[in-house]
């Protein structure tokens, strides 16, 4: 999902935010279209029950649990690849104090 990439903290930032809005915009996408197609989506069945009236009931919420658990399996990563670049800056710096 993440392409590696140099690694600074503006790239941790900037993935951090771009993560973020990411997963708002489909939090967004997911309640407004739902509330907004509520009539449409009751002509759908989903295990015997409107559409509509299963996203109101259940869906979103387990939506939004997804969501959740992306960005926090995201956000380890990302700062999992933070700390290592962290980490070989300080051992790069060590190792050009030692040459010096």
């Amino acid at each position: 999902m993440l392409k590696p990439r140099p690694h600074h903290p503006a790239s941790h930032w900037h993935s951090t935010r771009r993560l973020t809005l990411g997963l708002l915009l489909v939090w967004f996408v997911l309640t407004f279209g739902v509330i907004f197609f509520a009539r449409e989506l009751s002509g759908i069945r989903w295990f015997g029950w409107p559409l509509s009236f299963y996203m109101a009931a259940q869906g979103l919420a387990l939506a939004y649990l997804l969501i959740v658990a992306v960005y926090t399996w995201q956000m380890r990563k990302i700062d999992r690849r933070q700390q290592e670049s962290e980490h070989n800056r300080g051992h790069n710096r060590e190792q050009k104090r030692e040459q010096q």
